[in-house]
């Protein structure tokens, strides 16, 4: 079996959940650096990173790794890579290229020349080159530059990863699935499930937590759902390959079990998008989502302390500042009189914000949301009833 050297990308700061979700599938990474995860593998071990990664933006193959010092070097090392491999002249391609150096400094450049190398080497050799489509390309080079070296890869993920290909719509200010995935890793989510845990979102918004928590929760695998990646129409595809480990993955689907999920939020069409979300996903069994205001939230009658986990708004994206941390103070305060004994995850979207909550922090970690730095609160929150009712005052 042929050997590959694999990268899976992903946001800042969540490269140390990676490795670990890639460990728990049987992949040792043997590289971990910002934004990213190496690893080396047969293409199964590239197609299960794929397949089962739920933090993962991209898995990318290399295909060459070449110095250029300069662009018409560039231009000469992609045009001697073997592409008959890879793709034919009656194909499609995209380029994706990523970084710069003292002489090739902008990535558009970089991406023609990748670009013009690729199909002089069919023009010269067949005299027919494949075409341009950077909407929905049969295969998407991915090229990043480092200094004189520049990685080529083939993007096996085609679009990114944290569209599961559940059609979903994330409304206003959506958070990524693939970063909510990662914080209910830290928040230790699957384990918690199959104790049989709840999990409740005060401030569900479009419902991407108890979408990826049902999904961690039954053990589906984030790809399933994918109907095109970018090996589908790649020459060097395995499809008994790909198609064995897909039997595999939804053999592993699970039960719910106990588990419930509850949603709440103030916006009557964010609750029926989230309801729609989980209905069009196949995961509407053991959630409840409701329209209710912050100040009402509570978990329903009987339910055991589990894990509360939310990413209110941050001032940056949706309402005034000081609505904002009104907000901030209020879920603090609920959480402590109506939450006891449960554990809450908060992503606050600055440290200033955090000190709205009210509650010490066990743990504190520093997540980006996009270009916001965040910080992702864990709360442990004391069984005792608090002597009396109202919200905290204003620091």
């Amino acid at each position: 079996m042929s050997q590959h050297a694999f990268t899976a990308t992903c946001a800042p700061a969540l490269e140390q959940i990676l490795a670990e979700e890639l460990r728990r599938l049987g992949i040792v990474p043997n590289h971990v650096e910002r934004s990213a995860v190496h690893f080396e593998g047969g293409l199964e071990q590239g197609y299960r990173a794929a397949l089962h990664s739920r933090v993962a933006s991209r898995v990318l193959l290399t295909l060459r790794r070449l110095h250029v010092p300069t662009a018409n070097a560039l231009y000469l090392g992609v045009k001697k890579m073997p592409w008959a491999e890879h793709l034919g002249p009656d194909q499609t391609l995209a380029v994706n290229f990523v970084g710069v150096s003292e002489n090739i400094r902008n990535t558009h450049f970089g991406a023609l020349r990748v670009k013009d190398g690729v199909v002089d080497h069919f023009r010269e050799r067949s005299g027919a080159r494949p075409s341009i489509d950077t909407q929905a390309p049969d295969i998407q080079i991915h090229v990043h530059l480092r200094d004189i070296k520049a990685t080529v890869s083939l993007d096996l993920s085609g679009y990114p990863l944290h569209l599961r290909g559940l059609d979903r719509d994330g409304g206003p200010a959506p958070l990524r699935e693939n970063l909510a995935a990662a914080l209910l890793q830290l928040a230790g989510w699957e384990e918690r499930a199959k104790a049989g845990e709840p999990l409740l979102d005060p401030l569900c918004g479009s419902g991407t937590f108890l979408t990826e928590a049902a999904l961690i929760a039954r053990g589906i695998a984030p790809g399933l759902s994918r109907r095109e990646w970018g090996f589908t129409r790649w020459r060097g595809h395995d499809d008994d390959l790909w198609r064995r480990l897909v039997r595999e993955a939804q053999e592993q689907i699970r039960p719910l079990g106990p588990t419930r999920l509850y949603g709440f939020d103030r916006d009557r069409d964010q609750v029926t998008r989230t309801r729609n979300n989980l209905k069009r996903a196949g995961l509407t069994e053991g959630a409840d989502v409701n329209v209710g205001q912050l100040r009402d939230a509570a978990p329903p009658f009987g339910v055991p302390p589990g894990l509360l986990i939310t990413n209110p708004p941050y001032g940056e994206r949706l309402g005034d500042l000081d609505e904002v941390e009104q907000t901030y103070s209020l879920l603090g305060d609920v959480m402590r009189r109506r939450f006891l004994g449960w554990t809450g995850f908060v992503l606050a979207g600055s440290t200033q914000l955090a000190k709205w909550i009210g509650l010490r922090a066990a743990r504190r970690h520093i997540i980006y949301n996009g270009p916001l730095e965040c910080r992702l609160l864990e709360l442990p929150i004391s069984a005792k009833p608090v002597a009396r009712d109202g919200a905290q005052q204003r620091p």
